[in-house]
């Protein structure tokens, strides 16, 4: 019944709200610490584009990690979780992406440049929507190369939270607990980065997202999450 409503616009549009409230309602009543490098947290908190990068099983409370007034563009796919979370957040996101990093990449990076042409700064999941966990696919230095924008690895954690058995392993916050944004120095690609640039680009990417996701989860006590291993990665 529930993939019934969800499948429904007036159903998605509901469970979104819902959805929306939810992450407020946790949002608020979580203490929060920020261990953030200083450039990125300039940066994060200025006005300069920049490109937010974190994994997909931390949607739910990303935006503790983005100063509303920061006009943010996301990439999102078509993908139900997708249309839920941009419901849920539609008062953060100042422009949505449609395209995904894996089913349809050019539409993506075409989106992301436009949007930081705009003035935007752009967030994306690098392993959305489908995987592999962890692992980060090639359009997001490519975005990073043509734009100039860094790329700022970013991840929280709380201490009272459910990991789901997802592909991802979604993780779902409870109320009134204590969290933890980690933010590491960025990342920028050089505008002549060849092929193996890229690729050395994409894989320091990769080890910072996980090492700020391994860090959020230490620091409220829980065992890092471990991403895919390296033969699921299919490029």
């Amino acid at each position: 019944m529930l993939k019934r409503l969800l499948k429904s616009d007036a159903g998605l549009w509901v469970a979104g709200v819902l959805a929306g409230l939810i992450v407020r309602a946790v949002s608020a009543t979580t203490r929060w610490e920020w261990v953030a490098d200083p450039e990125s947290l300039a940066l994060l908190r200025g006005k300069d584009q920049i490109i937010g990068a974190f994994w997909h099983n931390r949607l739910m409370l990303i935006l503790v990690t983005w100063p509303k007034p920061k006009p943010m563009a996301m990439v999102m796919s078509e993908h139900g979780d997708s249309r839920l979370l941009g419901i849920a957040v539609r008062d953060y996101i100042t422009r949505p992406i449609w395209g995904s990093t894996r089913r349809n990449p050019t539409a993506a990076l075409k989106g992301m440049l436009r949007a930081l042409n705009d003035g935007m700064s752009v967030a994306i999941t690098p392993d959305g929507p489908r995987g592999p966990r962890m692992r980060c696919r090639p359009g997001l230095v490519e975005a990073a190369k043509q734009s100039g924008a860094p790329i700022l690895p970013a991840a929280w954690s709380v201490t009272r939270r459910r990991v789901l058995r997802s592909w991802d392993r979604f993780i779902v916050a409870w109320p009134f607990g204590r969290g933890v944004v980690v933010l590491g120095p960025p990342i920028r690609v050089p505008p002549d980065a060849d092929d193996a640039a890229l690729e050395a680009s994409r894989l320091a990417v990769e080890a910072a997202l996980n090492a700020v996701a391994a860090e959020a989860d230490r620091l409220t006590g829980h065992a890092p999450i471990e991403p895919a291993p390296e033969r699921a990665e299919k490029r």
